[in-house]
Order: C-alpha cells, then sequence, then structure tokens
C-alpha cells in the first residue's frame, strides 16, 4: 500500500478520466478507512506488549506523540478507537473480543472512518448501566450498520435517536452514570496567558455554580472596575445601587 502511494504522489493524474477519478477517490477513502483500524489495533498491540519502551518512551500516548509525532488531538482519537474497535488482552493473556464488534467490522470493510468511530463511541458511553447488555449490543449494531451509510454528523443523530428510543424519560440514568462521564479540564494557556475549560457537570455542581453566578455574578454587582458597584450577593442588594450599576 505505501509503495502504490508513493507511486501516486509521484505521477500525473491529469490524463485520469472522471470516472477514473471518482472511482479512485474511492478505492483510496476506503483503503484510508481500513488503513484507520490497522493503526488502531497496531496502537493496542505496542501498548499491551509494552514496545514502546524500545522506541525510547515511557508510556503509549508519548509512543504516538513523540515517536509517530502525531498532534494530542490525532493520538486522543487513535487511542478512543483503539478501544472500541481492537481486540484486548485479559489478565490471563487471552485475546478478548472488541469491545464494538460490529464497528470493528465495518471499520475493517472500509465503510466507517475514526470520525464515525468516535461518534458511535460517545453513543454507547451514554447508554446508561440500566440497560440490559444485550439491548446495548443490539443499539452497537443497529448503529454501526446504519453508520455504513452516514457521514459522522448522521451517525450522531441516529445515535441521539437511538438513546431517546432506549431510555426516553432519562429516568434509567442515575448517579453512577453521571458520575462515569463528568469531568473538568483546563485548556492550554494561549498567547494572551488565556486558558478555555471545558467541563460535564453533575446536576449538583451545575445547581450549585447557578446559584454562587447568580447572586455573585448578576449584572452590576461586585465590578472591580465600578467602585459604587454593591458588593457581596445580589440577595438584599440595595435595587436602585444595582439598577445604576448595570446600567453602567
Amino acid at each position: 500500500q505505501d509503495a502504490v502511494a508513493a507511486k501516486l504522489s509521484s505521477v500525473s493524474l491529469t490524463p485520469m478520466s472522471d470516472d477514473d477519478v471518482l472511482h479512485m477517490s474511492e478505492v483510496f477513502e476506503r483503503s484510508n478507512r481500513r488503513s484507520d483500524g490497522i493503526g488502531a489495533r497496531l496502537y493496542a498491540e505496542v501498548s499491551t506488549r509494552g514496545a514502546y519502551r524500545k522506541a525510547g518512551v515511557q508510556t503509549p500516548g508519548k509512543y504516538l506523540t513523540a515517536a509517530l509525532r502525531l498532534g494530542l488531538g490525532a493520538s486522543k482519537r487513535r487511542v478512543a478507537a483503539a478501544l472500541a474497535i481492537s481486540p484486548m488482552y485479559n489478565y490471563s493473556g487471552d485475546q478478548l473480543d472488541p469491545a464494538l464488534p460490529a464497528t470493528a467490522a465495518a471499520v475493517a470493510d472500509g465503510d466507517l472512518s475514526v470520525d464515525h468511530v468516535n461518534e458511535i463511541v460517545a453513543v454507547i458511553d451514554e447508554i446508561p448501566a440500566a440497560i440490559p447488555a444485550e439491548d446495548k449490543a443490539r443499539a452497537e449494531q443497529e448503529l454501526a450498520e446504519l453508520s455504513r451509510q452516514l457521514t459522522p454528523e448522521g451517525t450522531r443523530e441516529v445515535g441521539r435517536r437511538i438513546l431517546a428510543h432506549l431510555d426516553p424519560d432519562g429516568s434509567l440514568t442515575d448517579d453512577a452514570d453521571r458520575a462515569r462521564t463528568r469531568g473538568f479540564a483546563i485548556q492550554p494557556q494561549d498567547k494572551r496567558l488565556m486558558s478555555k475549560i471545558r467541563a460535564q457537570l453533575s446536576p449538583s455542581l451545575r445547581a450549585k455554580l447557578e446559584a454562587i453566578l447568580t447572586l455573585w455574578a448578576e449584572p452590576g454587582m461586585n465590578n472591580p472596575d465600578d467602585p459604587e458597584s454593591p458588593h457581596g450577593t445580589a440577595y438584599g442588594a440595595d435595587a436602585e445601587a444595582l439598577a445604576a450599576a448595570r446600567e453602567r
């Protein structure tokens, strides 16, 4: 495959007919998707065997960024795909089936890209633990099969419908499900030393945060650039002074 790609990269494609160009694009895309699956499986082998140490790095993640020179985003996608579609091993050394077998098969057929896989993983992760395992497996199979004809965005939309069918009113989701998906991450600083924050908040934390912001971050309250801005909480603040500060 690498030899074919090297040859194609050095020859002119101009003599090809429109039909040839379209056919080649489809074949090349299918090959790329199969390659994504192989790359995920190779990463799983490198990780399981500890082979990354021979490359002079201490963790599988460092192997992707230092040895293969992948960006952080691409590394995360590779790891997520490997966990979803690659055969893993248990502590006894027995090989296990992929976590998402139907998705793995579709990738091997060249029908799904890593972007599809990430969307499917996101959907499966949202299925409540109370859903029976056989229903969860059927949902993954149906989503993978439908995704063969969809864009990643289409996969996301179908996934929402499947989730709505499995848990229509959200009553099956419990605190354990929410704890499993909650998170808080601070992004690297930019040139202005500013940092973006990404978070998945639990209902209780969101309620507390909203209460704090409502009391302390009401427009006009606690403005360090306005000496006459009311300080403390909005509850009990002078209404006229708050209105004037808000107007300023």
